[in-house]
C-alpha cells in the first residue's frame, strides 16, 4: 500500500516539477528575477499543485477535511521541505554556478532531497487517516 502511495506521490509530484521548471524559467527569462526569488515563486506554484494533486489522486479517499485546512498542513509541509530543497539548491549553484543549465540542475537535486520528508509528512499530517472518506458519514 506505502509503495503505491508513494508511486502516486512521485507521479503527482512530476507534475509539480513540470509547474515548478516553467515558472522558474518564466521568471528568470522573462521577468529576469534573481535566481532567488524565481525559485520562492516557482516553489509556491508547485506546492500548490501538488497539494491538489495529491488530494485529488494520491490519497484521494482522504480528502475529507476542509479545503482550506487541508491547503495550509500542505503548504506547512511544504515548507519545512524546503528546507533541504533550497540547502541543496543553494549548494548545487555555488558548486556549479549559476549559468546555462546548472541553476536546472540545481533545482532537480534541490527538489529531490525534500520529496522524502514532503512524503512523509503528507502521508501522516496533511492528509492523515482521521480524514478517510469511510470515517465521515
Amino acid at each position: 500500500m506505502i509503495r503505491k502511495k508513494l508511486l502516486k506521490f512521485a507521479i503527482v509530484g512530476g507534475g509539480g516539477f513540470i509547474v515548478d521548471s516553467l515558472v522558474f524559467a518564466l521568471a528568470i527569462y522573462l521577468l529576469h528575477t534573481n535566481l532567488l526569488f524565481a525559485r520562492v515563486i516557482s516553489f509556491i506554484f508547485a506546492a500548490t499543485t501538488t497539494w491538489m494533486g495529491n488530494r485529488l489522486f494520491t490519497f484521494s479517499e482522504r480528502r475529507r477535511e476542509a479545503i482550506s485546512t487541508q491547503w495550509s498542513k500542505s503548504f506547512c509541509s511544504a515548507l519545512i521541505s524546503a528546507i533541504p530543497n533550497f540547502l541543496v539548491f543553494q549548494a548545487s549553484l555555488l558548486m556549479l554556478g549559476n549559468k546555462g543549465v546548472f541553476p536546472f540542475i540545481a533545482l532537480v537535486l534541490g527538489v529531490g532531497a525534500g520529496m522524502f520528508s514532503n512524503f512523509a509528512l503528507s502521508h501522516f499530517w496533511v492528509f492523515n487517516r482521521r480524514n478517510t472518506l469511510s470515517e465521515h458519514p
